[in-house]
């Protein structure tokens, strides 16, 4: 490795993240960590895998133009993305506080960023709120560790359903609203039928509630059962 590891700032299921010092750049290094129940071989295969996707895909939005961090450095035998250091807040933590004309700013864009992300063929895989930060007047879009190449439409649908049940638990009061200017941008910016990703969003939220409610009932069974 170029650089120490010096401040763990969180630690996740799949990876922890790291603060330091990178030629000067303040920069975060994100570690894959191995699972004992992996088989060893499989465990390393997979980390060095997941870690050359999320690489790639930092380097081909970044390159596109798009605000995402900036990947310094690739390491996929050991597992480790160096890369720039994002100044801002999660926006899930303050969008409460923010005023409605700003979080339909904000709806627009995260609709955009997604129809420009989706028309390069990626997806984010887990498109939720609290993996957006607020930097200054701009949105920049994190964590892209279960991301991928695809021309499914299945997985752009999926980001789509993540980010609508994400902002339906957040900001209830406004979600409709939110979702219609969000969708209306990725419409207008979509390069592919993006009516068919909306109609596939629909099935998975319809798919979703009737799991949701089969497992409620089970529980409810086995309450009475015991």
């Amino acid at each position: 490795m170029v650089a120490m590891m010096l401040n763990l700032l969180s630690r996740g299921a799949e990876a922890e993240i790291y603060l330091l010092d990178f030629f000067g750049f303040k920069a975060v290094a994100k570690k894959r960590i191995s699972k004992k129940y992996r088989n060893p071989d499989f465990d390393q295969l997979f980390i060095r895998n997941r870690t050359k996707i999320e690489g790639k895909v930092l380097s081909e939005l970044y390159m596109a133009g798009l605000r995402v961090p900036r990947a310094y450095l690739v390491d996929e035998e050991y597992g480790v993305i160096i890369m720039e250091y994002i100044e801002g807040d999660r926006l899930s933590n303050i969008i409460n506080s923010l005023e409605e004309e700003r979080v339909f700013a904000i709806a627009r864009e995260i609709g955009r960023f997604a129809a420009h992300m989706h028309s390069l063929k990626i997806y984010h895989g887990d498109y939720t709120l609290a993996n957006i930060l607020i930097n200054g007047e701009n949105i920049v879009v994190i964590d892209f560790g279960l991301s991928g190449f695809s021309d499914d439409i299945e997985e752009y649908a999926i980001d789509l359903h993540l980010i609508v049940r994400s902002v339906n638990a957040t900001i209830p009061h406004i979600a409709d609203e939110f979702v219609n200017q969000m969708l209306h941008e990725y419409k207008l910016h979509f390069k592919g039928n993006s009516e068919d990703v909306i109609r596939r969003m629909m099935e998975i939220r319809v798919r979703g509630r009737y799991i949701d409610r089969e497992l409620r009932k089970t529980i409810m069974r086995e309450k009475y059962v015991a």
